[in-house]
């Protein structure tokens, strides 16, 4: 029988004769280190793969919640509209914004959903105007006239009452536009 080189211990790293060519361990004590450090190493890795599963099937819950999807288009497109019209003087009171400035509806959102993301129909408003005057409409379509012009207005009042019915692929969409247009704003 032919006599075995030394090896390296995986455990201990001390050298040692094997008593076999697949031995990897100097003794019992150290063989059973390398089992436990083998098992741990099996447990982290399944730890890791689980909680990867998870958070794909956390994301793909929130891409497919409508509610999340809805709320993240609105976010996106009032975040664009208050950087687009930062500086300029509030649309209803046409006085100077300062501090926190809402994304106001000239024809409310909850209503009218053809309209809901039409820029023509948001623009900066003064958290006073908007909250505690309740959007101040007669101001506001005065100088939303002579902002944007008579025909933008009226195409708004056209498009007031189609109904349409979005998905989440559509929300995520806006989601996406507004993030784009934000995105290019600041560049």
């Amino acid at each position: 029988m032919k006599e075995l080189k030394q090896k390296k211990c995986k455990a201990c790293k001390e050298l040692f004769t094997p008593f076999s060519s697949l031995s990897k361990a100097c003794s019992p004590a150290c063989a059973l280190k390398i089992v436990h450090e083998a098992e741990k190493k099996k447990a982290q890795s399944q730890a890791k793969a689980e909680k990867k599963r998870f958070a794909a099937k956390k994301k793909e819950f929130w891409d497919s919640d409508l509610k999340t999807r809805k709320d993240a288009a609105k976010f996106w497109c009032h975040t664009y509209i208050r950087e687009r019209d930062k500086g300029n003087k509030c649309i209803c009171c046409n006085k100077p914004m300062t501090g926190k400035v809402d994304a106001g509806h000239w024809i409310e959102s909850g209503n009218y959903p053809a309209i809901r993301y039409d820029e023509d129909n948001i623009h900066a408003q003064s958290v006073h105007c908007n909250r505690y005057k309740g959007g101040d409409s007669g101001d506001y379509e005065r100088n939303l006239r002579l902002k944007i012009g008579d025909a933008r207005v009226d195409d708004l009042l056209s498009k007031k009452n189609i109904q349409i019915k979005r998905t989440c692929e559509d929300y995520k969409a806006i989601e996406e536009h507004y993030k784009a247009k934000l995105k290019a704003l600041k560049a």
